[in-house]
């Protein structure tokens, strides 16, 4: 017998014992049935809203746990990308700062520049790895870019296979397009750069991406246009390790390569 039929036959015999009870004091059986009825429906409806909310209670802390043994628990399987285990790890860290944070009714949000992500993830790539990236203007002219950009030309020296494809937004100003060529001049002679304007796009392609051939694939992406292209911002970053998504993000880019000029 499960332990749901052994919980409604303890209430169906809450109810028998009220009934029995109530017809020893009335000396009425059909009064006694009803207020053995009665009573035990007003039982039974406040032992189920315990029940429920005990249970719901514990499902709540049982997902706590399971998001904060998270980490533990895929430190134990082989098949996950370590990037994205130290990402989780990160992320418990931080959760655990905002738990005790809390207790003292004042928490800190501390805001990290995606493209501080975007250095380490171009720092997994190693000598002889193929690395291509997309960019539409995202991050120019910011000391985050800078850095990006600088490490970059390191890998290139160290023998990272390195090319970065520009891509031309369709609203693109004068001053867009003269940025544009500004910086694949400031790139060309430490990078593989191509150029192709956003018109000739196949749809699924990521405008600002990085894919690490047979490990990585990742990329931005943000909800409004803040101006034209060299003044948008990335707010969120995606990160894909499973080997079926990066296939198809590797075809995707040798067609994207084809579709591109290089740019001398």
């Amino acid at each position: 017998m499960t332990k749901e039929w052994l919980w409604w036959l303890g209430e169906f015999g809450l109810v028998a014992v009220v009934a029995v009870v109530a017809g020893f004091v009335t000396k009425d059986v059909p009064i006694s049935i009803l207020y053995g009825l009665f009573v035990g429906t007003v039982f039974f409806v406040l032992r189920e809203h315990r029940r429920v909310a005990s249970q719901l209670h514990q499902d709540v802390s049982n997902m706590k746990d399971e998001v904060l043994n998270l980490p533990t628990a895929l430190s134990h399987r082989k098949d996950i990308d370590p990037f994205l285990k130290s990402i989780v790890n990160s992320e418990k860290e931080e959760l655990l700062r905002l738990a005790k944070e809390a207790d003292n009714g004042e928490i800190q949000l501390m805001a990290r520049p995606i493209l501080s992500t975007v250095v380490d993830i171009y720092n997994l790539a190693r000598p002889g790895d193929k690395v291509v990236s997309t960019n539409s203007g995202v991050g120019w002219g910011t000391p985050h870019f800078d850095v990006v950009r600088q490490v970059n030309f390191e890998l290139a020296q160290k023998g990272v296979h390195m090319t970065r494809i520009f891509i031309e937004d369709t609203t693109a100003t004068p001053e867009d397009k003269k940025r544009l060529r500004q910086e694949m001049d400031r790139q060309k002679d430490h990078l593989h750069v191509r150029f192709i304007k956003e018109s000739r796009l196949p749809p699924e392609v990521k405008k600002n991406s990085i894919l690490i051939y047979d490990k990585l694939f990742s990329y931005g992406s943000y909800s409004k246009i803040m101006g034209t292209g060299i003044r948008q911002s990335l707010e969120v970053a995606n990160f894909c390790a499973r080997r079926d998504v990066v296939e198809k993000a590797q075809e995707m880019t040798e067609n994207l390569i084809k579709l591109s000029e290089e740019y001398k």
